[in-house]
């Protein structure tokens, strides 16, 4: 029961989250210069101490064109700005005004660090999803985030087997049937030999998941980026929530809710299109395994059945 009230938990943290990052994300320019995407209290904060001008211009999902700060603020219940002191044109909202991006910290580690940029990459994908795949760097190749994928990646795995060869050695009768019969030796080394060819797998998955959810956001009207965009979004976005396998117990279960959510806002961010879309492209191949795997369960009750008659 308690386990089954902590999943609830999750999940409904999960949602909240998901709701908060898809809602509150704004975008400010100032003199056909990007300034940030921030959240509203970011934004309030900002009217308040003079950072934020009327003159600037907004926009959020949802809007046809970007709008002086000054005329929307009253509407989304913020503080008003200082009166206009000149007039600001409107614009759509062009994908170029949001290009120049400055994260993730990851690939400006040279300069930083190679853990501080780590830390700060996870903590700005798990915490800040919106704002950061939206001053994402929309190019820049595939090397940076292939190799933050695979880093983290491989260490959440190890960890992950770390964790299964202590419950293993404590309880070889709790592995899967067809393994009980393997000597506990075998079953060590092999358990090894997953780490070593791990990285090797985790190269060949991103490539496939990337090519897989950009043909579907393609497919759904949401890919206004090329697959390079697509694959930085799922690269960071994978492995920053991968670290949550270091917590064991829910720690997978945590991953999987975190990095779903991750994805969902960071390719909605950078491909500057609507959530469904997104979620559609992600959670899609989801649905179409568990609908397959409910379609030959059924198969199979059925013949059981057959077979009793």
């Amino acid at each position: 029961m308690q386990k089954s009230e902590d999943i609830s938990f999750q999940l409904s943290v999960f949602q909240f989250s998901v709701f908060s990052g898809l809602m509150a994300t704004i975008h400010i320019a100032r003199n056909q210069q990007t300034l940030g995407s921030f959240g509203e209290e970011e934004v309030r904060e900002g009217i308040r101490t003079g950072r934020f001008l009327a003159a600037d211009l907004v926009w959020r999902e949802g809007m046809e064109s970007w709008k002086p700060l000054g005329e929307m603020a009253p509407q989304w219940g913020l503080e008003t700005p200082p009166p206009l002191l000149n007039s600001a044109s409107e614009i759509s909202p062009p994908l170029e005004v949001l290009n120049d991006g400055h994260e993730p910290a990851w690939e400006e580690r040279e300069k930083l660090g190679f853990f501080p940029t780590i830390s700060q990459t996870v903590s700005a994908v798990l915490m800040r999803p919106a704002e950061t795949f939206a001053s994402l760097k929309k190019e820049g190749g595939l090397l940076n985030p292939l190799l933050y994928f695979v880093i983290l990646s491989t260490a959440a795995f190890t960890v992950s087997v770390f964790y299964q060869m202590v419950a293993y050695s404590v309880n070889p009768s709790g592995v899967a049937p067809q393994f009980q019969s393997v000597p506990k030796g075998t079953v060590m080394v092999v358990m090894l030999g997953m780490i070593f060819i791990s990285p090797a797998l985790y190269v060949l998955s991103s490539f496939i998941t990337s090519g897989i959810i950009h043909l579907l956001l393609k497919l759904f009207g949401g890919a206004n980026r090329p697959f390079e965009t697509t694959f930085r979004v799922i690269c960071y976005a994978q492995a920053s929530a991968a670290v949550f396998n270091f917590l064991p117990l829910c720690g997978g279960l945590m991953a999987i809710l975190w990095g779903i959510y991750a994805l969902v806002i960071g390719l909605k961010a950078a491909h500057g299109t609507q959530a469904w879309r997104t979620a559609l492209a992600v959670l899609f191949p989801w649905i179409l395994c568990c609908g397959l795997g409910f379609f030959i369960m059924a198969i199979g009750i059925a013949q059981l059945a057959q077979m009793h008659h």
